[in-house]
């Protein structure tokens, strides 16, 4: 069984060489987020949605199983399906959405080595394939004042693969210029992690930031930039940090194109919206 927080250790675990976090590893998928009009609302109804994560990098050292693991590469590739709906009465004053994600598919790569005066490179490589662990979705809730819309949604991160617990708080902003189709969103979001009782390790409290801006080139087309900013709040806790209580942070800023119908978000927006419409309804009814 493979924990969904491993292909965080690619996009972190280059960024401090003290790395933190049990496996140089995060629940938060970085950059996953980014898509367009984030903050939305979705239509009423149910809706189903498919994205494929690809994740890699290396760290100079980290803790894996309670051992000290020293250079550490690994990729990952994560197909994850998700469900939700959104309810069409007005609760508290917004919309509310609810729904659940899981990585049907997860594959990771795994290499360690070790240079050493008398042996030489002592290295060792895995690969393992599974079931990671289930997003769930108890509240999303969307508010829109006129260009401006916000959404306020809770994510926990139920352990199928690895075995703590985390909670993911986001607030997410987007403001959209109908005249223009020119939309800038920004999505902070702080998580807190439970022990891992196997391993008696805590990661770190994290602070994550995406950010997106896109221009809307036709309803269901958008190019932009889009980054992330990750910070470790709090060090690492327990008898298992063995390298002591280290902080990761990472950040990355990239060119990207948006299509309703290939690289959307996940937590947003629907491939299939079942009865209401898909992105393309949404923007038309945004422009007019």
């Amino acid at each position: 069984m493979i924990a969904a927080g491993v292909a965080c250790v690619m996009a972190s675990g280059a960024a401090d060489p003290a790395v933190a976090s049990e496996g140089a590893a995060s629940y938060y998928f970085a950059g996953a987020f980014g898509s367009f009009l984030t903050a939305v609302a979705p239509e009423p109804g149910f809706t189903a949605a498919s994205q494929t994560l690809i994740f890699g990098g290396q760290s100079q050292r980290a803790v894996l199983r309670g051992r000290a693991t020293f250079g550490l590469s690994a990729s990952a590739v994560y197909e994850y399906l998700a469900g939700s709906y959104a309810f069409e009465p007005q609760i508290l004053g917004g919309r509310l959405q609810v729904g659940a994600a899981a990585p049907v598919i997860a594959t990771a790569n795994m290499n360690v080595s070790l240079d050493t005066r008398l042996f030489g490179t002592l290295s060792n490589s895995a690969t393992d394939t599974g079931f990671g662990d289930m997003l769930l979705n108890p509240f999303a809730f969307y508010w829109s004042f006129g260009e401006l819309h916000v959404k306020l949604a809770q994510w926990v991160v139920a352990p199928t693969g690895r075995n703590y617990w985390a909670f993911d708080t986001q607030l997410g902003i987007t403001w959209f210029h109908k005249a223009t189709g020119t939309e800038l969103t920004v999505l902070p979001g702080i998580m807190l992690n439970t022990t891992n009782s196997a391993t008696d390790y805590k990661s770190g409290n994290e602070f994550h930031l995406d950010f997106m801006a896109n221009q809307f080139l036709a309803p269901t087309f958008a190019i932009g930039l889009q980054g992330y900013w990750y910070k470790q709040i709090d060090g690492d806790s327990g008898s298992g940090t063995v390298l002591g209580p280290g902080r990761d942070f990472v950040s990355v800023l990239a060119p990207t194109g948006d299509h309703a119908m290939s690289t959307l978000d996940i937590f947003a927006r629907p491939i299939q919206t079942f009865p209401g419409g898909g992105p393309s309804e949404r923007v038309n009814s945004l422009a007019t």
